[in-house]
């Protein structure tokens, strides 16, 4: 059965983000149960650079992925997993890691926030903002996240 987002994934194709060690720039962010993959799309950092998977654009590779038919939970895993380990750029990190997170879903401020603190300001948080419609998604998938807040 193919995947469906909110249930098995929440995907930001484009968001600007600043990235550890590469410097601000587009990348795609993706959501699975045990981690967030974040591929850059291009940055600029000391030096301006872009990147590819498999000599491809990695957002469209991803949306390819995620709306084949025959992708499972475990596949999408295993195969984010495979690109980030053999690419140069991509970051996966650990859900584990994250003791809270928040989701702002109004018009100025909608973002995806997480956070290695359990409460207080945190300087070096993972935020984005994703698009209107992927926010559902991230608010489904993320219902049962320990430390969740919504606002």
């Amino acid at each position: 059965m193919a995947i469906q987002p909110g249930k098995d994934f929440a995907v930001a194709a484009k968001v600007s983000i600043a990235l550890e060690n590469l410097g601000v720039g587009n990348c795609t962010v993706v959501a699975t149960r045990t981690a967030l993959y974040l591929f850059p799309h291009d940055t600029i950092g000391e030096t301006e650079r872009q990147y590819s998977i498999g000599g491809r654009k990695p957002g469209d590779v991803i949306a390819e992925l995620l709306a084949d038919p025959a992708t499972t939970a475990e596949r999408l895993e295993q195969q984010l997993a495979a690109w980030a380990a053999q690419e140069t750029g991509p970051q996966v990190k650990p859900l584990a890691g994250f003791k809270r997170m928040r989701i702002f879903t109004g018009f100025i401020r909608r973002s995806v926030v997480f956070s290695t603190k359990e409460t207080g300001y945190e300087f070096g948080a993972l935020g984005f903002r994703p698009g209107k419609a992927e926010l559902a998604a991230f608010l489904e998938f993320f219902k049962d996240f320990p430390g969740l807040e919504v606002k």
